[in-house]
């Protein structure tokens, strides 16, 4: 749960003239000019609704402000003033009605940027070691008072001690040995970057409900995996040029999303947790999706609340775009598998300090629970350089937690006056493009950022179990946030920093839409498709059911294998038998084993081919790849008697492997494999192999197996599209441990040849 917040210990402080302070936590010195035109006032202990109601009456009739934004639970407000003058009659009229109210310009940091610090209070982290005990009283031995006990261990937000001034009192604290950084205590106002901040001239509104506006959407066969109520709108993640509010797209300007679905949707261990404006928590587009939250608190934003209910609409249509679900009605986000992690923070008049704690919460839980994977997205500015976020982002960083900001919304070149915290190195900074690749008017750009993603006329969920439009950068990073989701539901094992490289080096190269800013909008727009097949499967050690040694010694260089379902022996019924030979030069066998103790229940002498590399077993006939006599032909050999009866021209190349799938055949000659009519011999397409090798083929279930002899893993890739879907390390030891395979699907047994060892394994696959 999170402390509340105590005003009862705010006095009146102390004006001042130096506005500096010395940031430990980013070395460096750090000054600011006072705004003429906006103050903070800060309304200290307030416990009377009268003395309350008189402080923001008088702010609302002094001649001299206008009140831009008001925190009434929080007791500060954000005045316009039109001179210094009427500022100094504002405190004096606030103070009249709250003798504890303090107020302080706006500061201007040295890149310009607008800080809106509370003048009675400051935030401290203390030092790794220093107790929560002996944290407050150093708090007490300064005259100060705790304001909140952050959720972050150490980190407090204190009181400025009665008649000090703030910057002083910052200063004090940054000078203590035991104390990692202090700096002011801040508010962020209006931070969500999504199309309230980029003015009237933006199409598109989040109260475009689902009425009569558009015809009821029909997927494409393409998506037809999605049968989404709103799929045609959705043109980030599929754009075949449909006309979305009046702009028609440009083909393939999107995220290639139903073709990457074809690989992977996520799954439930990959949790993105979006740190924003909170949830619809019952929205059908996310219900399903939520992880559960048990007794944990969620809404950082209102410490007498634990449930992050979206307080407006902008995390709602966030997070549908990360990660809505595939329920054949609303919207679906771009990983419909992954889990939902809502926390809520306020962007309209929030606390610093609280957004710090909701990423360290992220970090810490990711600590704890190291069978999930964590994304964080935020898709929100903060207004400078600010320590407790960094530190926040560096610890989520440092326990594998991919970090991923919105870039910001306001045409400025990142690299000339960066906006933090999408600028920081240690996060994913998204520039957002529109329905033609071409950089959204209002989005950053720079060498600062890196990676772009549709960010315009972006359809989602919004509350009361609607949708609408929204436009900004903010839109673009959760196309990114769910896009790592789904790299890492392919493969668990990767690192953080993995799949940011995974995503940036596949993304889809834009310059050429966009001169000018060549290299600005980082690696390119965001291919979620490009990135899963980029993704190394996953690596996993296999289940040994059972073993044999050899029944004769290798002499050459190659061993083959191959499974047949129901052989008739001469003096046996039908059984299945495991087809082995390996290479004695001049004398080879072609051994039927018995597939459970690899004893020999028949063998026979291929006569005419004496130096065989592969083997595969297919009506009834063997068929064997010749890598001496007959170089250069598959040949079918009887298997009783051992005489050929057919054969085909092979590829060039060295043969290694050989399947036969009941249509075509599968023959690898080392770094390509090739599909091939077995009537003809004629090549109908070929590939390279996974890992550039294959030294070994078998095909079955779907499946087709494939024998790296380079890393010593047999790749398993989905026999119709060719993606690998998962790599087993090779059972044994040795440098050549798997030069055959043979598949029996109906057990969902392969067996491996180990030529090292001499020994066939039988692995669960």
């Amino acid at each position: 749960m999170s402390a509340p917040v105590d005003l009862e210990g705010k006095k009146r402080v102390s004006a001042e003239a130096e506005y500096r302070y010395v940031n430990k936590y980013l070395d460096e010195e750090v000054s600011f000019e006072p705004s003429p035109d906006e103050v903070v006032t800060s309304l200290g202990p307030v416990t009377d609704e009268t003395d309350e109601a008189a402080a923001f009456d008088a702010m609302r009739t002094n001649a001299g402000s206008n009140i831009k934004v008001v925190n009434a639970e929080r007791g500060f407000a954000i005045l316009e003033v039109a001179t210094t003058e009427a500022a100094e009659a504002l405190d004096a009229d606030v103070t009249a009605a709250v003798p504890d109210a303090n107020t302080l310009p706006v500061m201007i940091d040295g890149e310009g940027n607008r800080r809106y610090f509370l003048p009675d209070e400051l935030t401290v982290q203390f030092a790794d070691g220093v107790s929560d005990d002996e944290a407050e009283a150093i708090i007490r031995d300064a005259n100060s008072t705790v304001v909140q006990k952050h959720r972050t261990a150490g980190y407090y937000t204190i009181s400025v001690p009665e008649g000090e001034g703030l910057f002083a009192t910052v200063r004090a604290f940054s000078d203590r040995d035991d104390v990692e950084f202090a700096e002011p205590s801040e508010v962020g106002i209006d931070d969500a970057l999504d199309d309230a901040d980029l003015g009237d001239d933006v199409v598109g509104t989040i109260h475009d409900v689902d009425t009569d506006d558009f015809a009821p959407d029909t997927p494409t066969s393409e998506a037809a995996s999605t049968s989404e109520q709103f799929f045609n709108r959705l043109w980030g993640l599929d754009n075949r040029g449909q006309t979305i509010l009046g702009t028609t797209g440009r083909f393939d300007a999107d995220i290639d999303a139903p073709q990457a679905w074809r690989i992977e949707t996520g799954n439930s261990r990959v949790v993105v947790a979006v740190i924003d404006t909170g949830a619809d928590l019952d929205h059908p587009d996310l219900a399903t999706r939520l992880t559960p939250q048990g007794a944990e608190d969620w809404d950082f934003a209102d410490p007498a609340d634990t449930v992050p209910q979206d307080s407006g609409s902008h995390g709602t249509h966030v997070a549908g775009t990360a990660v809505g679900s595939s329920n054949s009605t609303g919207i679906v986000g771009v990983a419909p598998g992954a889990r939902l992690m809502p926390l809520r923070i306020n962007l309209t008049a929030g606390m610093n300090a609280n957004r710090a704690d909701a990423i360290n919460y992220v970090a810490d839980l990711a600590a704890a629970t190291p069978g999930r994977r964590f994304v964080i997205n935020c898709s929100w500015r903060a207004s400078g350089n600010i320590a407790a976020i960094l530190r926040a982002i560096r610890r989520a960083v440092a326990r594998d937690v991919l970090v991923i900001f919105a870039a910001g919304n306001d045409d400025r070149d990142m690299d000339v006056q960066p906006q933090y915290p999408g600028a920081y190195p240690e996060v994913m900074s998204v520039a957002a493009t529109d329905q033609s690749d071409v950089r959204a008017w209002f989005s950053n750009y720079g060498f600062t950022v890196d990676i772009a993603a549709p960010g315009v006329n972006i359809y989602s969920s919004i509350p009361d179990d609607t949708h609408g439009y929204m436009n900004g950068t903010s839109m673009a990073s959760p196309h990114v946030a769910g896009a790592a989701a789904l790299v890492w539901s392919r493969n668990e094992t990767l690192s953080a920093n993995d799949v940011r490289r995974i995503l940036e080096q596949s993304a889809d190269n834009i310059d050429a839409r966009n001169p000018g800013f060549e290299g600005k909008l980082g690696s390119g727009r965001l291919n979620a498709y490009r990135a899963l097949l980029r993704t190394p499967a996953p690596v996993r050690r296999p289940r040994i059911i059972r073993q044999f040694d050899y029944p004769q010694d290798n002499a050459g260089s190659s061993t083959g294998l191959a499974f047949a379902p129901a052989f008739r022996y001469p003096w046996f019924r039908n059984q299945p038998a495991l087809l082995f030979l390996t290479q004695q030069a001049g004398s080879e066998r072609v051994y039927f084993l018995n597939t459970f103790t690899g004893s020999v229940r028949y063998s026979v002498d291929p006569v005419q081919n004496d130096t065989i590399g592969s083997l595969e077993w297919h009506d009834n006939q063997i068929w064997a790849a010749n890598v001496t006599t007959g170089s250069g032909s598959i040949n079918r050999i009887a298997p009783f008697g051992g005489s050929q009866v057919g054969s085909i021209p092979a590829p060039t190349g060295r043969g290694e492997g050989l399947a036969h799938d009941g249509r075509y055949l599968y023959y690898s000659t080392q770094n390509r494999i090739h599909v091939i009519d077995p009537a003809t011999g004629s090549v109908r397409f070929s590939f390279p192999p996974p890992g550039g090798r294959c030294r070994a083929l078998s095909i079955g279930g779907g499946k087709l197996f494939i024998g790296d002899g380079s890393t010593n893993r047999i790749r398993v890739l989905d026999a119709g599209t060719r993606i690998e879907q998962v790599a087993y390390e090779a059972p044994g030891g040795g440098s050549r441990q798997v030069e055959g395979l043979a598949y029996d699907a109906r057990r969902r047994e392969l067996y491996v040849a180990n030529q090292s060892e001499e020994r066939i394994y039988v692995i669960r696959a």
